[in-house]
Parts: structure tokens; C-alpha cells; sequence
């Protein structure tokens, strides 16, 4: 959990009685149920984009303008609660169904602050040893061709019917 979580959190948990909650806290709290909102309505208008339907024909539905429609589906910010309605509504008749869960006593969910993310050279430097372990061989691959050799079986030339040949292990 990053600092400004537990911060966040700290702050929500004194209660009614506790300091007024921050600025910065409550404008994280009102992006992320805008995101929230827009990710939902993305993911159904996507749904009906598949069965034919269009901005232009989302507009002519809700009586808005196509420029106004698009507007609200190209970004979380410009969302309200009744142009939200009107978007369900016009994509299928829907409206939402709500539940609240409390932000306290939760198990941390697993987000990283920028300041924690692992830069994309940690990143790539822990795949190229992911790699680079995976092209080794196992140990029992490795035991195997050090009998192999002590046999004289693996990379030695060998004989057949008068011409040379290079004998591979595990054949």
C-alpha cells in the first residue's frame, strides 16, 4: 500500500469527528468513481457497437448532438450523472445498479504509485534474467549430457559403414 493510500485511508477512517478530508484526497476519490462510471459505460457501448450500434445512432436516440456524444465518450470528465443516464439508456435501456463497499478494512488492492512502479529498465533487466534462466539447461539435462560425454557418446565422432558421423544426445 503506497502513502497516499494509507494516508487516504487514515484520513476516512477518524470519522465524523475526525479533520476535514483533504482536497487533493477527495479529488482523487471523484476521479476514480468518474473512471469507474466511464469504464463501464465504455465496456457496454463496445458490447453494442457489436450489434450495430453507432455514435450517430446513440445521438439520435437521446436527442443529443453527434459532437456531444462524442464528447462524452471519448473522455471521464465531461460525464454528469444524467448525461450518464441518458448514454445508458440510449446504449440498452439500462440504468445502474449500485452497492457501496466501505474503503476500510479492505485487503490492499494491488495498484502501484508511480513512485513505487519498477522503471522499465528494472523491468526489462528482470525478463532478460526470466530469459536467460529459461535457455539454461535443467539439472537433469545437465547430468545427462555429462554422462553422455563420460560415455564417449555425445559429440564424438563415430563410424558407420565408412563414414563420420556426430552422434546427438538422446537419439
Amino acid at each position: 500500500m503506497t502513502i497516499f493510500q494509507k494516508q487516504l485511508l487514515n484520513e476516512l477512517a477518524a470519522g465524523p469527528d475526525g479533520d476535514p478530508i483533504s482536497e487533493s484526497k477527495l479529488v482523487y476519490l471523484q476521479e476514480r468513481l468518474r473512471g469507474r462510471f466511464f469504464d463501464i459505460l465504455i465496456d457496454r457501448f463496445e458490447l453494442a457497437r457489436e450489434g450495430g450500434l453507432t455514435q450517430r445512432k446513440l445521438a439520435r436516440r437521446i436527442r443529443k448532438s453527434p459532437e456531444v456524444v462524442n464528447r462524452w465518450l471519448s473522455a471521464p470528465s465531461n460525464l454528469t450523472l444524467d448525461s450518464i443516464s441518458d448514454l445508458f439508456a440510449g446504449i440498452g435501456a439500462e440504468e445502474l445498479n449500485f452497492s457501496l463497499a466501505s474503503l476500510l478494512g479492505r485487503t490492499p488492492v494491488n495498484y502501484w504509485d508511480l513512485d513505487d512502479a519498477p522503471s522499465i529498465e528494472e523491468a526489462q533487466k528482470e525478463a532478460h534474467e526470466e530469459a536467460q534462466k529459461e535457455s539454461q539447461p535443467s539439472t537433469a539435462e545437465k547430468n545427462a549430457m555429462k554422462q553422455l560425454k563420460q560415455e564417449g557418446g555425445m559429440g564424438q565422432p563415430k563410424q558407420e559403414s565408412g563414414v563420420a558421423s556426430i552422434e546427438a544426445a538422446g537419439s
